[in-house]
Parts: structure tokens; C-alpha cells; sequence
């Protein structure tokens, strides 16, 4: 990856808290893929926190589209399953029809450790399955 790679791919990072959500955009400087929205379950305002319909809100609203959703390693699997109604739906509802491939990466099936902080070489996989799932 070229370390002076412009921003192409945009995605929505999904966290237990936000400060971890956003820590993940600075993973991505440099990369292709860059945050566009980060939500989380714990610190921000009760009615901005995750759910399925605020992420449904934000994936359709956001211009250019997110082409990706990336959850992290401690997202509890109610979270998972609610990522995934909203995620499924935007996909093949709204990217299809568009003609490009959407992609949801799940750092919880690598590390799994719901409410855990992120483990190391975190980043690494991140980028490791961003490349593998956009290129």
C-alpha cells in the first residue's frame, strides 16, 4: 500500500465506545479506506448510540455511500446481529443496485473479547482484511 494513497473507499466503524471507533480512523491514514461515521454503544448520547436503525439512517444518508461497515473485536453479538439486519439490507438494497460490491468486516471473528479493549496486532488485521475484502 502506497503511503501516500488517497482516500477512496469509505467506511462506517462500529465500536463497544467511541473513543475506540475513531481510534480505528487514525489506523487508516495513509490507506485508501478512511471513516466516514463511527458509532458506538456507551458514550455518546442515548439516542445517537448504535442501533440498527441509526445505522440504517447513517448508511443511507451519507454521500459518497460507505462501501464498508468494520465492527470491532468487542462488539457484543446483539450488536452483531443488529449490524447485520441494517447491513444486509443497505447492501443489496442500495449498493447492488449501484453495482458495487459492499464488504462488512468482523474483527470479532478473528478476537472475539466482548467489552475488552482492542488486542494487539489489531491493526494489522484490520488492514490485512480491508486489502483482502477492497482489492
Amino acid at each position: 500500500m502506497a503511503s501516500n494513497a488517497q482516500p477512496t473507499i469509505p467506511l462506517v466503524l462500529i465500536g463497544v465506545t467511541r473513543q475506540v471507533a475513531l481510534s480505528t480512523s487514525a489506523i487508516l491514514a495513509g490507506t485508501p479506506y478512511y471513516a466516514v461515521a463511527a458509532l458506538d454503544k456507551t458514550e455518546s448520547p442515548p439516542p445517537y448510540q448504535f442501533s440498527s436503525q441509526n445505522l440504517g439512517v447513517v448508511l443511507h444518508t451519507l454521500h459518497p455511500r460507505p462501501q464498508g461497515v468494520v465492527t470491532g473485536s468487542a462488539v457484543s453479538q446483539e450488536i452483531m446481529d443488529a449490524v447485520q439486519k441494517a447491513w444486509e439490507e443497505y447492501s443489496t438494497g442500495v449498493l447492488e443496485k449501484e453495482g458495487v460490491t459492499g464488504k462488512w468486516i468482523k474483527l470479532s471473528d478473528w478476537y472475539a473479547a466482548e467489552n475488552q479493549p482492542p488486542p494487539p496486532g489489531l491493526e494489522k488485521e484490520l488492514m490485512r482484511r480491508l486489502d483482502e475484502a477492497f482489492k
